[in-house]
């Protein structure tokens, strides 16, 4: 490969990640608009911009022919594409898929190929500027552990950021959910969410067919578990709106003013929204 080569990878890629910027951003808006489920759920969120972002300041790295941009492109697409596969328990785009991984390949040769040639070629060529190491260096460090992150919550190593419903639920979480005591064996649960870090354990809301349930681990390690059966629920009230950082927070009760509890519930994907509304149309 030569410099006009180089630069034109590098060119490709960028045109590539605009792209798939554009599809990404029609796809998303398709979703909200339409409050779509299913299949689309995992796109029916704001969140999925920042991806978005992402993309755009990669594709824009990689006209620069930045080396960094060309790696971290090419990274963040196969995550995306293992954390899609695994939600929806299928793998799509292949073929696309393949050729997006192409140029982002192609870009990351071109990029390499493009600053040996010029550091040989060019007497006045200058290394990066120490402030790309120090803006750059962190910003890689945090994409790429927000990525690691993301794996490990699509695939179960650590706690899902989103409410999960019904067959979502694994099999694994709901044996420690009855080996704990704080659903009984042979419930069945509809929906369930932990606010967890490392373990589901630490906090989480369960909805079974029978019961509401708030459950956290206490300073003194002890686990706490209330509940409210859902044919006692008489009223639920939204105390606090979420956001892409934050859980929502209602408040469930019953006749009695005294039997109540809070529930702590991310907004990814509504999924506090759909938690609820289970809640309310068989209570």
């Amino acid at each position: 490969m030569n410099k006009v080569e180089a630069i034109k990878a590098a060119k490709n890629g960028s045109v590539a990640a605009c792209i798939s910027a554009i599809m990404t951003i029609i796809v998303v808006m398709a979703a909200i608009n339409s409050d779509s489920n299913g299949k689309l759920a995992l796109w029916n969120d704001p969140a999925n911009f920042i991806d978005v972002v992402l993309i755009l300041v990669c594709a824009l790295g990689m006209y620069k022919k930045s080396r960094v941009a060309a790696i971290v492109i090419f990274v963040y697409f196969i995550s995306a594409k293992i954390i899609i596969a695994i939600e929806l328990q299928k793998i799509t785009g292949l073929i696309m898929g393949l050729v997006f991984l192409y140029f982002y390949g192609k870009a990351i040769q071109g990029t390499f190929v493009y600053h040996k040639l010029e550091k040989k070629e060019n007497p006045n060529y200058k290394a990066t500027n120490k402030w790309m190491y120090i803006f750059g260096v962190p910003s890689v460090i945090i994409v790429v552990a927000l990525i690691g992150f993301s794996l490990m919550s699509t695939t179960g190593v650590v706690p899902s950021t989103r409410v999960q419903f019904n067959k979502e639920v694994s099999t694994s979480d709901i044996a420690i959910l009855v080996s704990n005591g704080v659903i009984s064996e042979g419930e069945s649960v509809e929906a369930f969410y932990s606010q967890g870090l490392s373990s589901i354990l630490e906090s989480g809301n369960v909805l079974t067919s029978k019961r509401v349930v708030l459950y956290w681990t206490d300073e003194n390690q002890k686990l706490q578990v209330y509940s409210i059966l859902r044919a006692d629920v008489a009223d639920i009230i939204l105390e606090s709106k979420g956001s892409l950082f934050e859980d929502s927070v209602y408040k469930v009760s019953t006749e009695n003013p005294d039997e109540w509890l809070k529930l702590f519930l991310s907004t990814e994907q509504k999924g506090d929204e759909k938690f609820i509304h289970l809640l309310e149309i068989r209570t």
